[in-house]
Parts: structure tokens; sequence; C-alpha cells
């Protein structure tokens, strides 16, 4: 009986654990916010620039210090602020997770992360998102996006829980 107890708990805690690195955002909520963060003329599209400039916009945030090319400390700084679960205990352990974010990010290997290299991801996600090509995103292609990435997911975690899908 307490083995029995002691499992159901444990599958409690890992039903629990799971269900909290599922996103519980929705598909359309999430499009509405895009769109009304992202679309700066208010035309209900989104334009290589109105998206771009919020990149930019998030790149003059990361850096703090306002030299043009952002730091792994600032990357650093910025990815984990406020984060209890991100307790650095080590200079260490900081490190290496500069080292990582500056290997993904810092793709001319300069020490820094330039504009161009952060703005790249962010003109790739609005080729994935704009499914027509027609330079513009609509609030039908975000909700397709959202719902690809949650789907994606769903998939990746279900196959990483050992279940097939069906």
């Amino acid at each position: 009986m307490k083995k029995f107890v002691l499992f159901a708990g444990f599958m409690m805690l890992a039903t629990s654990v799971q269900a909290a690195f599922m996103p519980s955002y929705d598909p359309q909520e999430t499009a509405d916010r895009v769109m009304k963060v992202k679309d700066a003329n208010h035309d209900g599209v989104i334009d290589p620039a109105e998206f771009e400039a919020m990149a930019v916009h998030k790149f003059k945030e990361i850096d703090t210090s306002g030299d043009g090319v952002i730091s792994g400390d600032e990357m650093f700084a910025h990815r984990y602020a406020g984060r209890s679960e991100m307790d650095i205990k080590t200079p260490a352990v900081k490190k290496n997770i500069i080292n990582n974010i500056m290997k993904r990010w810092d793709h001319d290997k300069d020490g820094q992360i330039s504009k161009d290299e952060k703005l790249e991801p962010a003109r790739n996600e609005f080729m994935r998102i704009d499914r027509d090509l027609d330079h513009k995103i609509t609030r039908d292609e975000l909700v397709s996006h959202w719902e690809r990435k949650l789907r994606d997911l769903k998939k990746s975690q279900d196959e990483a829980s050992g279940k097939d899908g069906d």
C-alpha cells in the first residue's frame, strides 16, 4: 500500500511538472497580443519594418551600456533577471551559461553580439510566419504560427515521455 501511495504521489508530481513546462497560451490570444504590440500603424498587418522595429527596441533594451553591441553579461542579465530558479551560485556556472549564450548568438566569434546578429533570428521568424510570402503578417498567419509551435512542443514532449502521439 505504501508503494502505491508513493507511486501515486510521484505520478501526480510528474504530471504537474510536465504541465508546468507546457505553455498555457492560447494561439488566438497570443496573436492578438503580438498584433497589438507589433502592428505599429494599426493597419491590421505587420510589415517587415514593424517587425524589425520591435527587435531593434529589444536590442536597445538589452544593450544597457548603450555601446551598440550586447556583451555576454548583458545578455545573461536580460535573460535571467528576476528568475529565482536561476540562483547562480558560482562564477563558473554563470561563465558556462554566458559561453552557451555566445555560442548561439555571436556568429562572428568577436565576443559581442551585434545588432545584425541579434536581428537575424527576427528576420527569419518573420519569413516563417509569412506563409504566403507577401511580406505582410496577418493575424491569421500569427494564429497558425502559434498553433504550429504549440503542436510541435506537445509532439516533442510526447516523444520525450515515450508516448507515440496516437
